[in-house]
């Protein structure tokens, strides 16, 4: 014979289970009524970027132009020119610009709305200034990520919102001297894109 206790456990076990079944059956649902939504665009972005274990300053402004290519619902490609802004620290400055292609994962929830996940490289670029005598620029590549949203406005504009993350880690050959240095570069963003 099934005790309190038992009885207790399986009916959570069953309110769990229907409620799991109906969140995953509201978003199948969710799923079979988005369009197909394939084709090419580009769009801008403008918002801060945030060098972490670093003494810079924080919170320079940051924008990009971005152009992408949807497969279809769920995968696509994006490449894009991004400007991080002008960091500065005791009479040095660094001026990061960067471009980037990455392999973009989509999850529409509805037909006004998706969320993503992107990954790839950038190849940056860094021009140096110390104590307004030296000039010098810095190239190297690095793997970055990247989580987001996109509200569609009309059926041909969205509003997105994303959040960047780049692992920085100079080497010899990129800067010239001997280092052991990394940081992580946090860009997040707002922009519009426009689809084709």
């Amino acid at each position: 014979m099934m005790n309190f206790s038992n009885r207790k456990q399986a009916s959570r076990v069953a309110l769990f289970v229907a409620l799991g079944s109906s969140v995953f059956l509201s978003a199948n649902s969710a799923l079979a009524d988005t369009k197909e939504d394939s084709g090419f665009y580009v769009g801008g972005g403008y918002g801060e970027s945030r060098v972490n274990d670093s003494d810079f300053n924080d919170n320079n402004p940051a924008s990009k132009l971005f152009a992408g290519l949807k497969f279809n619902n769920y995968i696509g490609i994006e490449g894009a020119i991004n400007h991080y802004g002008t960091a500065e620290h005791a009479g040095y400055s660094s001026k990061l610009t960067g471009n980037t292609l990455a392999l973009v994962g989509f999850l529409p929830l509805s037909d006004s709305f998706n969320i993503f996940i992107k990954g790839g490289k950038l190849w940056w670029r860094d021009e140096v200034t110390v104590l307004n005598t030296f000039h010098g620029t810095m190239s190297g590549d690095e793997k970055f990520y990247g989580v987001g949203m996109n509200f569609n406005l009309t059926e041909m504009i969205s509003f997105r919102a994303e959040m960047e993350r780049y692992n920085v880690k100079l080497s010899q050959s990129e800067i010239g001297v001997n280092v052991d240095g990394s940081s992580t570069v946090d860009v997040a963003s707002v922009g519009i894109l426009l689809r084709f």
